[in-house]
């Protein structure tokens, strides 16, 4: 089984799932603002203090063991893809100033979609 399937369900699953009650908790009370905040908070501490302070203890390379079209599939295929989801995510909520359930159905299928490419891989 390859690294990255199993860091997107178990590693991500494990620490999202804080996130994912206190989302939920939040918005069955009626406060989606609480929810959409929380989620937004914990990711941006994810990708700044987290990655941040992990590239600076020990800097890395960008693995170069899967390629698409000899290119690194993290350039190809993960940068995209995260593209993506940030719109389908922000742009909808910018314009109608809400989500609906059609963009969670369709988070939850390219994420589905996104493992299985992984597992190919």
């Amino acid at each position: 089984m390859p690294e990255s399937v199993i860091a997107l369900t178990f590693v991500a699953l494990g620490t999202s799932l804080p996130e994912l009650v206190t989302a939920i908790t939040s918005l069955v009370k009626g406060h989606s603002d609480l929810s959409l905040g929380n989620v937004v908070g914990a990711n941006v501490f994810n990708l700044v203090l987290v990655s941040g302070m992990s590239i600076t203890l020990a800097p890395f390379t960008i693995p170069q063991s899967a390629t698409l079209f000899g290119i690194n599939s993290s350039l190809v295929l993960d940068l995209p893809v995260m593209l993506a989801v940030m719109l389908i995510l922000t742009v909808p909520a910018l314009v109608k100033g809400k989500l609906n359930r059609a963009q969670g159905i369709l988070l939850l299928a390219i994420y589905a979609a996104f493992c299985a490419v992984q597992f190919a891989l």
